[in-house]
Protein backbone atom coordinates (compact mmCIF):
# COMPACT_ATOMS: atom_id res chain seq x y z
CA UNK A 1 0.00 0.00 0.00
CA UNK A 2 1.05 3.83 -1.01
CA UNK A 3 0.67 6.98 0.72
CA UNK A 4 -1.35 9.00 -1.19
CA UNK A 5 -1.05 12.55 -1.79
CA UNK A 6 -3.63 13.58 0.63
CA UNK A 7 -2.11 11.68 3.42
CA UNK A 8 1.09 13.17 2.83
CA UNK A 9 0.52 16.30 2.41
CA UNK A 10 -1.72 16.10 5.67
CA UNK A 11 1.88 14.78 7.59
CA UNK A 12 3.33 17.69 6.42
CA UNK A 13 1.17 20.41 7.35
CA UNK A 14 0.60 18.68 10.49
CA UNK A 15 4.61 18.07 10.80
CA UNK A 16 5.02 22.12 9.72
CA UNK A 17 2.59 22.80 12.80
CA UNK A 18 4.44 20.74 15.24
CA UNK A 19 7.47 22.78 14.27
CA UNK A 20 5.80 25.96 14.27
CA UNK A 21 4.52 25.14 17.74
CA UNK A 22 7.46 24.20 18.98
CA UNK A 23 9.16 27.65 17.84
CA UNK A 24 6.58 29.37 19.33
CA UNK A 25 7.13 27.84 22.71
CA UNK A 26 10.63 28.53 22.73
CA UNK A 27 10.71 32.00 21.96
CA UNK A 28 7.93 32.73 24.33
CA UNK A 29 10.30 30.46 26.90
CA UNK A 30 13.04 32.91 26.23
CA UNK A 31 11.03 35.82 27.00
CA UNK A 32 10.00 35.41 30.07
CA UNK A 33 13.10 34.04 31.28
CA UNK A 34 15.09 37.01 29.69
CA UNK A 35 15.13 38.86 32.71
CA UNK A 36 16.06 37.92 36.03
CA UNK A 37 14.61 41.39 37.82
CA UNK A 38 11.25 40.66 38.95
CA UNK A 39 9.10 43.29 38.61
CA UNK A 40 11.32 45.57 36.77
CA UNK A 41 8.29 48.11 35.38
CA UNK A 42 7.00 48.44 39.03
CA UNK A 43 3.18 47.80 37.78
CA UNK A 44 3.01 45.47 41.22
CA UNK A 45 2.35 46.92 44.69
CA UNK A 46 0.09 45.09 46.59
CA UNK A 47 0.53 46.42 49.87
CA UNK A 48 0.24 50.54 48.10
CA UNK A 49 2.99 51.65 50.08
CA UNK A 50 5.34 53.12 46.99
CA UNK A 51 7.76 50.35 47.30
CA UNK A 52 7.15 48.11 44.64
CA UNK A 53 6.46 44.69 44.89
CA UNK A 54 10.07 42.75 45.11
CA UNK A 55 12.07 45.54 46.03
CA UNK A 56 13.72 47.46 48.44
CA UNK A 57 14.02 51.05 49.70
CA UNK A 58 16.64 52.50 51.20
CA UNK A 59 16.43 56.70 53.15
CA UNK A 60 13.51 56.98 50.81
CA UNK A 61 11.11 60.15 51.75
CA UNK A 62 7.46 59.65 50.44
CA UNK A 63 8.37 61.28 47.55
CA UNK A 64 10.21 58.45 46.38
CA UNK A 65 7.60 56.01 45.15
CA UNK A 66 6.51 54.13 42.65
CA UNK A 67 3.99 56.27 40.48
CA UNK A 68 1.95 55.98 37.73
CA UNK A 69 1.64 58.84 35.69
CA UNK A 70 4.88 58.59 34.64
CA UNK A 71 6.06 55.27 32.46
CA UNK A 72 8.50 53.98 29.47
CA UNK A 73 6.36 51.14 28.97
CA UNK A 74 3.28 49.77 30.87
CA UNK A 75 1.87 51.86 33.26
CA UNK A 76 4.25 52.88 36.24
CA UNK A 77 7.70 53.49 36.98
CA UNK A 78 9.68 54.52 40.18
CA UNK A 79 10.22 58.29 40.96
CA UNK A 80 13.32 59.70 42.81
CA UNK A 81 13.38 63.44 44.00
CA UNK A 82 16.47 64.65 44.74
CA UNK A 83 16.84 66.38 47.88
CA UNK A 84 20.82 66.29 48.68
CA UNK A 85 20.48 63.02 50.99
CA UNK A 86 21.73 59.45 49.43
CA UNK A 87 18.45 57.12 48.18
CA UNK A 88 18.21 53.86 46.75
CA UNK A 89 16.07 51.17 45.70
CA UNK A 90 17.38 47.54 45.22
CA UNK A 91 16.58 44.00 44.39
CA UNK A 92 18.21 41.26 45.30
CA UNK A 93 18.39 38.23 42.81
CA UNK A 94 19.08 34.76 44.10
CA UNK A 95 20.99 33.13 41.37
CA UNK A 96 24.76 31.56 41.64
CA UNK A 97 27.31 30.97 39.56
CA UNK A 98 30.77 30.56 37.79
CA UNK A 99 33.40 33.30 37.10
CA UNK A 100 33.33 35.14 34.07
CA UNK A 101 29.32 34.34 33.21
CA UNK A 102 28.32 37.56 31.60
CA UNK A 103 24.72 39.67 32.07
CA UNK A 104 23.48 42.62 30.46
CA UNK A 105 21.73 45.57 33.00
CA UNK A 106 19.28 47.67 31.37
CA UNK A 107 17.02 50.59 32.15
CA UNK A 108 14.80 53.25 30.80
CA UNK A 109 15.25 56.68 32.74
CA UNK A 110 13.78 59.85 32.33
CA UNK A 111 14.47 63.25 34.28
CA UNK A 112 13.40 66.39 35.07
CA UNK A 113 15.62 69.41 36.04
CA UNK A 114 18.08 66.86 37.76
CA UNK A 115 21.09 68.34 39.48
CA UNK A 116 23.81 65.75 40.63
CA UNK A 117 26.34 68.27 42.07
CA UNK A 118 29.07 66.20 43.42
CA UNK A 119 26.58 63.71 43.93
CA UNK A 120 25.54 60.80 41.87
CA UNK A 121 22.59 59.29 39.23
CA UNK A 122 23.10 56.14 38.93
CA UNK A 123 22.01 51.70 38.40
CA UNK A 124 24.21 49.17 39.54
CA UNK A 125 24.63 46.02 39.79
CA UNK A 126 26.59 44.15 42.25
CA UNK A 127 27.97 40.87 41.41
CA UNK A 128 28.57 39.17 44.87
CA UNK A 129 31.50 36.36 44.83
CA UNK A 130 31.32 33.70 47.14
CA UNK A 131 35.02 34.50 48.09
CA UNK A 132 33.53 37.49 49.46
CA UNK A 133 33.60 41.02 47.77
CA UNK A 134 31.06 42.63 44.93
CA UNK A 135 32.03 42.73 41.71
CA UNK A 136 30.67 46.01 40.42
CA UNK A 137 29.28 47.22 37.27
CA UNK A 138 26.82 50.74 36.61
CA UNK A 139 25.68 53.28 34.26
CA UNK A 140 25.60 56.93 35.60
CA UNK A 141 22.43 59.16 34.45
CA UNK A 142 22.26 62.24 32.68
CA UNK A 143 21.70 66.16 34.62
CA UNK A 144 19.08 68.23 33.56
CA UNK A 145 16.06 67.33 31.72
CA UNK A 146 15.72 64.37 29.31
CA UNK A 147 13.02 62.14 27.75
CA UNK A 148 13.27 58.41 28.64
CA UNK A 149 16.62 56.90 27.38
CA UNK A 150 17.94 53.35 27.26
CA UNK A 151 21.12 52.88 29.45
CA UNK A 152 22.41 49.22 29.80
CA UNK A 153 26.03 48.23 30.82
CA UNK A 154 27.51 44.68 30.15
CA UNK A 155 29.66 43.02 32.96
CA UNK A 156 31.27 39.35 34.32
CA UNK A 157 31.93 38.15 37.29
CA UNK A 158 35.12 38.22 38.30
CA UNK A 159 35.06 34.81 40.48
CA UNK A 160 31.96 32.40 41.22
CA UNK A 161 29.23 34.11 42.66
CA UNK A 162 25.97 33.66 44.33
CA UNK A 163 23.43 36.67 44.17
CA UNK A 164 23.28 39.75 42.18
CA UNK A 165 22.10 42.87 43.31
CA UNK A 166 20.79 45.57 41.41
CA UNK A 167 20.55 49.07 42.28
CA UNK A 168 18.71 52.17 41.94
CA UNK A 169 20.77 55.05 43.96
CA UNK A 170 20.29 58.96 44.04
CA UNK A 171 22.58 61.94 45.41
CA UNK A 172 20.57 65.34 43.97
CA UNK A 173 20.78 68.67 45.05
CA UNK A 174 17.48 68.78 43.25
CA UNK A 175 14.90 67.70 40.37
CA UNK A 176 13.61 64.22 39.51
CA UNK A 177 14.18 61.13 38.19
CA UNK A 178 11.82 57.95 36.75
CA UNK A 179 12.96 54.68 36.32
CA UNK A 180 11.34 51.91 34.68
CA UNK A 181 12.24 48.51 32.35
CA UNK A 182 14.92 47.30 34.78
CA UNK A 183 16.47 44.42 33.11
CA UNK A 184 19.23 41.76 33.68
CA UNK A 185 20.06 39.59 31.12
CA UNK A 186 22.20 36.62 31.18
CA UNK A 187 24.36 37.13 28.01
CA UNK A 188 24.28 33.60 26.16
Amino acid sequence: MGITKQGSRTRRLMLAGVLAAFGVAALAGSALAASLVKNGSFEKDTNGDGIPNGWTGGSLTPADKRVCNQSYAGACSFKMVGDGDYKYLYQEITISGLALDEFTLSARVKGKDLDIGTGLARVRMAIHNTSGGYTNYEFALSEGTSPWNLYQVVGSASGDYDSIFIYLELIADSGKVWFDKVKLVAVP
